[in-house]
């Protein structure tokens, strides 16, 4: 289990030390939070229903404890960024989950004149993989890094042409996932429209080298590949009620030493918001993807999955709402699927759905409550559970 107890000491000393001169206010520069939430789980593991749970025990009643730092400040024509926190989970039944997780992103969003512009950003997470992403029973941290860089050259105050360059890594503390470690280097080349309305219209091509460090390089390994691909991303506001984000595009992936496997198709992720009153709104999902972030643990899933989050502010205060989700993953990157492989791919199929609520009696304080049911059927029926969560969270903002 890695150790960042010390960590969440400092850093509750310098909230505490700076709490009497911060506010929870869009106009300072630094602000701070504090958050304790419970989780109970049915079903931590994601079990099937004839498996057994260590101690016997499925379900768990899981400690939050979150502290952060934002800090947000403007100098001319430079913003510079930082996000801090760290998240600390104790588990009553399963104690040897508990974990520490520090969380930090710094950027700064550069600009030159008026003809240039771009970004600087480096993010580092530590975080506990969920058990619907991963088998097994024992703690397996993953820790994801990420820096960016990017310029754009504004030839027409609607127009720019740019590029950026991506690193990611992923790394884990457990041995036996060291197969899904895995190290990208990412360069883009942009064409952005940006008109006085505010909308965002991007077309980038994208081209992405892959590596597995720790899978064999023989024939028929999923080891090293490259990925092209071709998207228009954006955000625009249709309607004074709608708006549409996100992206469409095509992309190709091709393994160095597994050709059977490479993959061509079209991705994408389009984002609906709908206010449809002043206190309601409804938000759509729907999103085809492969190596979608969320789907850390299985790089080269294929994923599409449909969202549904109705909303409906009762008051300024009470707020209440539902989300649902259906998601199907073709697991096109399983490492033990090679040339001399004769089983089929795994897919599986999950379904969420839930209700929450939230209560905010001042500007610096919220509670959130929120009631899930999980179930997932898969070509494997090991890989089949259904799970209930109640998460609730009270958050404090100075």
């Amino acid at each position: 289990m890695k150790r960042s107890t010390p960590v969440l000491g400092v850093i509750s000393l310098s909230l505490m030390g700076l709490v009497d001169g911060a506010r929870a206010d869009e106009g300072d520069a630094f602000n701070f939070h504090i958050g304790q939430g419970f989780r109970y789980e049915s079903n931590l593991y994601r079990l099937a229903d004839e498996k057994t749970a260590p101690e016997g025990k499925q379900y768990d009643t899981v400690s939050e404890t979150s502290v952060g730092m934002k800090f947000d400040r403007i100098y001319g024509r430079q913003h510079l960024l930082a996000d801090v926190n760290l998240l600390s989970e104790r588990f009553s039944v399963h104690s040897n989950l508990n974990h520490d997780s520090p969380d930090a992103k710094f950027a700064w969003e550069w600009q030159l004149g008026n003809r240039w512009s771009g970004d600087l950003s480096h993010a580092y997470r530590e975080s506990l993989l969920g058990f619907d992403e991963v088998s097994g029973t024992t703690q397996s941290l993953n820790t994801y890094v990420r820096s960016h860089a990017s310029a754009d050259f504004w030839w027409h105050p609607s127009w720019a042409t740019g590029a950026g360059f991506t690193r990611a890594t992923s790394r884990f503390d457990d041995p036996r996932q060291s197969s899904g470690e895995f190290d990208t280097d990412t360069v883009d080349v942009n064409l952005t429209y940006r008109p006085a309305t505010g909308n965002r219209a991007v077309l980038t091509l994208r081209d992405t080298d892959g590596l597995y460090p720790n899978r064999p390089a023989v024939a028929g390994s999923i080891r090293d590949y490259r990925q092209r691909e071709v998207r228009l991303a954006g955000e625009w506001q249709i309607t004074g009620a709608t708006h549409l984000s996100g992206f469409i595009g095509r992309t190709r992936v091709e393994y160095r030493l597994a050709p059977e496997r490479d993959f061509s198709g079209t991705i994408g992720r389009i984002g609906v918001l709908w206010n449809a009153t002043a206190k309601s709104s409804l938000a759509l999902s729907v999103r085809r993807e492969i190596g979608a972030q969320q789907d850390v643990a299985a790089n080269f899933a294929v994923t599409e999955a449909v969202t549904l989050t109705p909303r409906w502010a009762i008051s300024d205060k009470v707020a209440v709402g539902a989300g649902l989700e259906w998601r199907r993953r073709d697991f096109r990157g399983d490492p033990e699927l090679g040339a001399v492989s004769t089983r089929p791919r795994p897919t599986d199929r999950s379904y969420r759905y839930g209700l929450f609520a939230e209560y905010r009696p001042m500007r610096a304080l919220s509670f959130l409550l929120n009631v899930q049911h999980q179930a997932r059927q898969g070509s494997d029926s090991a890989r089949g559970y259904s799970a209930n969560v109640v998460d609730f969270v009270a958050n404090f903002e100075f």
